[in-house]
């Protein structure tokens, strides 16, 4: 291939605002007050009057709405909840290919999405249809008080009815824990698996380990898993917080992960992953043993959740890591070599930090303009590569034999993935 311009696509209506403070979006209030009204609307269009991923934040709103349409739904028998800083949707979606090989029902609900919203729901194997979207969105429609909802809220409650016909649903929490809108499911919980939890979102979560471990922990269920994690105050704070409940909690170290990839199937399954693949893969062989289900990794179904440490060419590697433990993860893949850091972030994220630890690795940062409300401001990121030493320029071409790491956010990922699907003459489908 030729090193041609790449045309960079101005950005789509997305739904994929993984945060936000009052400072940046209108009272949501307000903007239930210009909806049309919904008896008319699309599911799509439901969302987009929605505007936010996460309305200001008001801890009694989701469980009254919980509380008035709860004993319309039929839940399924098995709740599984996600909750941790990284590696929640892997962790989640194995899990689900293991309980998809021996023929139940699965509902596996992530977020956010890449390019259409109908990936936040992924059943038995495929994600559903705007057919079924719309039949869940015209049933929701029927409770008046569902549409004091937030985007994330009203996501949470279509994924309820959709599991509705599945036996187990493995839900994914957004990033929060306690007040998170999948917590009304807290006292339905089978099974909490938490993933490493580190830094993030601290404008919402707090400045420090322990006051996001706290938040996050507090969302457990009578019975627990807890994932390796890099921060001994998380353990700590664990098991304070399962005695206070008289919960059981199972810690995996991370010795014990390498103990579990010794299966020479399952090896051979994650021969490709990444290291922090491999480790959410075992985490999920320790939910399934605990559900009494064994895998047969010689003929599991492939891991299909995109841009988590993915080759989408040899050159050219995609990671949704967001924060300073996701682009350590990312030093462990690229080893000792020099790449092309294709990059942008947001404004609330610790980008010095980021860019301080992929600093042995960069050869040059490369910046992709993404059309978004909270980006950070150009000349911000450009302040930070100067102030760091390393060399940037705008992103406008791939090189062919020049090795890529497109590092970022979901809307990072989605506009690079859009500029090459349309170098390659192709597109993506969900």
């Amino acid at each position: 291939m030729k090193n041609t311009p790449l045309q960079i696509p101005q950005a789509q209506s997305l739904h994929r605002l993984e945060s936000s403070t009052d400072s940046l979006f209108l009272d949501s209030t307000k903007q239930l007050n210009q909806m049309p009204d919904s008896k008319f609307q699309t599911f799509t269009q439901y969302l987009d009057s929605k505007g936010i991923e996460y309305a200001p934040f008001d801890k009694e709103r989701m469980p009254k709405i919980f509380a008035s349409i709860k004993s319309h739904i039929v839940f399924p028998k098995h709740i599984i909840r996600i909750l941790g800083t990284n590696g929640k949707g892997s962790t989640g979606r194995f899990i689900t290919l293991g309980l998809m090989q021996h023929g139940f029902s699965v509902l596996h609900f992530s977020s956010p999405h890449l390019f259409c919203f109908n990936e936040r729901f992924y059943k038995n194997g495929a994600h559903v249809s705007d057919e079924a979207l719309q039949k869940a969105h015209t049933f929701l429609q029927q409770f008046t008080i569902t549409k004091q909802a937030s985007y994330f809220e009203y996501t949470t409650l279509l994924a309820l009815v959709l599991a509705q016909d599945c036996t187990y649903f493995v839900c994914e929490a957004g990033l929060g824990g306690e007040f998170d809108s999948t917590n009304i499911l807290q006292t339905m919980t089978q099974i909490s698996v938490f993933t490493p939890i580190s830094y993030d979102h601290q404008e919402m979560l707090g400045d420090t380990i322990e006051s996001i471990a706290t938040t996050k922990l507090k969302a457990m269920s009578s019975y627990n898993l807890i994932a390796p994690q890099r921060f001994t105050q998380t353990i700590t704070i664990a098991q304070e917080i399962a005695h206070k409940r008289n919960a059981q909690l199972f810690y995996i170290t991370h010795d014990e992960t390498e103990s579990i990839l010794l299966c020479p199937s399952m090896n051979a399954y994650a021969a490709n992953f990444a290291p922090f693949l491999r480790q959410n893969l075992a985490v999920a062989q320790k939910v399934l043993e605990s559900l009494q289900i064994q895998v047969d990794y010689a003929h599991l179904a492939p891991f299909d959740l995109p841009a988590r440490a993915q080759w989408i060419a040899p050159n050219i590697l995609l990671d949704v890591g967001h924060n300073a433990d996701g682009a350590r993860c990312i030093l462990k893949i690229i080893g000792a070599k020099r790449v092309y850091l294709v990059y942008n972030t947001f404004l609330e994220k610790d980008v010095r930090s980021i860019l301080d630890i992929l600093k042995p690795i960069i050869d040059k940062l490369l910046i992709i303009p993404v059309t978004h409300p909270r980006i950070l401001p150009k000349a911000d990121l450009i302040r930070t590569c100067e102030d760091l030493g390393i060399e940037y320029e705008d992103f406008t071409q791939i090189q062919d034999k020049s090795e890529y790491v497109v590092f970022g956010s979901f809307s990072v990922i989605e506009t690079f993935w859009r500029i090459w699907n349309a170098r390659q003459t192709r597109d993506f489908h969900c």
